[in-house]
């Protein structure tokens, strides 16, 4: 185990943790000190202000009875110096004497800007026991003095505060250094060193030991303890791994057996798995067919026949001629419908189909007469066009693959289909052999649908049973070629399919 470095190299680029805790200490000192100063400041000058009221005090009981006198009197002189007087009691800033017959006396101290208080006093002269109002004297306190003594006083107290702060908090830094700052620095130093290669060596601090143990020495112990934890569960690894190795051969060698054995098994069981899907499928195909295609005729032919064996019920001749003749055109379609199905367990099981050279117009011409009463019924003219080559398939698949294509033809191209079939060479050593139809041609849900099983182009159409294009797709893959479908320039269908050509 190598603890990663995560400290700086240098001094420099360090922030001891000594220092955090005097700039948090000194930081809320100082706001509790200036709000303590500010109390103490806010304090002195209402102190101050009170003494105020002792000026006027003094002015009202020491000045304003001789001053009533010198009015009486009206001596000047007196008068002069009792103003003189009151200007030079401390804090005064201006007094104004406002005489009986309106005469006037004003005194200002010129350091007088601010008025921190004023008084209006009423000057009455007593004559035994009648009162003479002899004139208003107005006084003005100013705010320099005592803003001056707040003043010093403030940066007095806050000399005094910063002075003890600043040595404080040297003492903690001082104290924090020696006391933790350093044994935290050697513990993170061990750390940093230790690995797997000196889980031996143990950590100790330079402090003296004492009977009692504080944070440090928990800490001290908890990483050795650790240390000492690591090197048992390394120990305790060694033994498991020496356990291990002697396992490790014999697990291997039968791993290996087991795992051959599971490939050969795995191997049996996919081929088994597709081969039971495949069989799964093809029964559900017969089922299908049997539920769904055989229903109907069937159905047909028991109603016609109990209708043909009635003994009370006559019928005539006509009746009993189309009854006949629905017989007849159930048979038919069961006969077809088992067709087909023979034809699609015949391609499932010819694993091993040995091709051979083929004339292909010769296999649609076949396909054509096959389906001639169809076409004429519906009305439908069907063309041969190109050059028809050679090709090599099996010619009965291929008949089978014309008759499917050309009776979808014929069935969908509209009332009087016009039908045209054709062979294109294609430059991979194959041909494209197509039915083009002139019907409305089929959507793309229509299109993503048509060679999956039981899948009718039109569902309004009852004729067919849904097995002709998923057989026409597995004759054609077997004939190691593709199916597809595109819609023509006139807006009808073309099925199509590819064949290898003959050497």
């Amino acid at each position: 185990m190598h603890a990663e470095t995560f400290y700086p190299d240098t001094d420099q680029q360090r922030k001891h943790i000594g220092s955090k805790i005097v700039l948090v200490v000194l930081v809320y000192t100082i706001v509790v000190a200036s709000i303590v100063t500010g109390i103490q400041i806010y304090r002195a000058y209402q102190l101050a202000f009170d003494n105020l009221e002792q000026r006027f005090v003094e002015i009202e009981n020491s000045y304003l009875p001789s001053l009533a006198a010198g009015l009486w009197s009206v001596d000047m002189p007196r008068i002069e110096a009792l103003l003189d007087g009151i200007a030079k009691v401390p804090d005064v800033g201006s007094l104004r004497l406002q005489g009986e017959l309106q005469d006037s006396w004003e005194r200002k101290n010129p350091g007088h800007n601010k008025t921190l208080a004023a008084r209006r006093f009423q000057i009455v002269y007593r004559e035994g026991q009648d009162d003479f109002v002899m004139g208003t004297l107005y006084v003005e306190l100013m705010a320099k003095n005592i803003e001056n003594r707040m003043w010093d006083t403030a940066t007095s107290i806050a000399i005094t505060t910063t002075v003890s702060l600043l040595m404080s908090a040297l003492f903690v830094l001082f104290i924090i250094r020696r006391w933790i700052g350093r044994h935290l620095e050697k513990t993170a130093n061990y750390l940093q060193q230790l690995d797997l290669s000196n889980l031996e060596c143990e950590l100790t601090l330079d402090r003296p030991k004492s009977g009692t143990q504080d944070e440090l020495d928990l800490v001290v112990f908890a990483i050795n303890a650790m240390r000492t934890s690591i090197k048992n569960d390394i120990h305790k690894r060694d033994l498991l791994d020496k356990e291990l190795v002697l396992y490790r051969e014999q697990l291997e060698q039968l791993v290996a057996e087991r795992t051959l054995d599971l490939q050969n098994k795995t191997v049996l069981l996919e081929t088994k798995s597709e081969e039971l899907i495949l069989q799964n499928r093809e029964l559900d195909a017969y089922a299908h067919t049997v539920a769904h295609d055989l229903k109907q005729p069937i159905s047909n032919l028991m109603g016609a026949s109990t209708l043909l064996t009635a003994e009370n019920l006559e019928l005539s001749a006509e009746k009993n001629r189309a009854l006949l003749a629905s017989i007849q055109q159930s048979s038919k379609k069961m006969h077809a419908i088992i067709d087909s199905l023979l034809l699609l367990a015949s391609v499932r099981k010819n694993d091993n189909l040995k091709l051979e050279k083929i004339n292909l117009e010769h296999t649609a011409h076949e396909a054509y007469q096959r389906l001639f009463s169809m076409t004429l019924e519906r009305h439908a003219h069907v063309a041969f066009t190109g050059h028809w080559p050679y090709v090599m398939a099996n010619p009965q698949w291929v008949e089978e693959v014309w008759v499917n294509y050309l009776s979808n033809a014929i069935k969908y191209g509209g009332d009087r289909p016009e039908i045209e079939i054709g062979v294109t060479n294609l430059a991979n050593g194959f041909v494209k052999c197509w039915v083009q139809d002139s019907g409305i041609g089929l959507n793309l849900e229509q299109q993503g649908k048509l060679f999956e099983q039981f899948i009718r182009l039109d569902a309004a159409v009852s004729e067919g049973h849904g097995l002709g294009l998923s057989i026409v797709q597995r004759i054609v893959h077997k004939l190691g070629g593709e199916v597809g479908y595109e819609r023509s320039l006139r807006g009808g269908s073309i099925f199509w399919f590819t064949l290898a050509l003959s050497e």
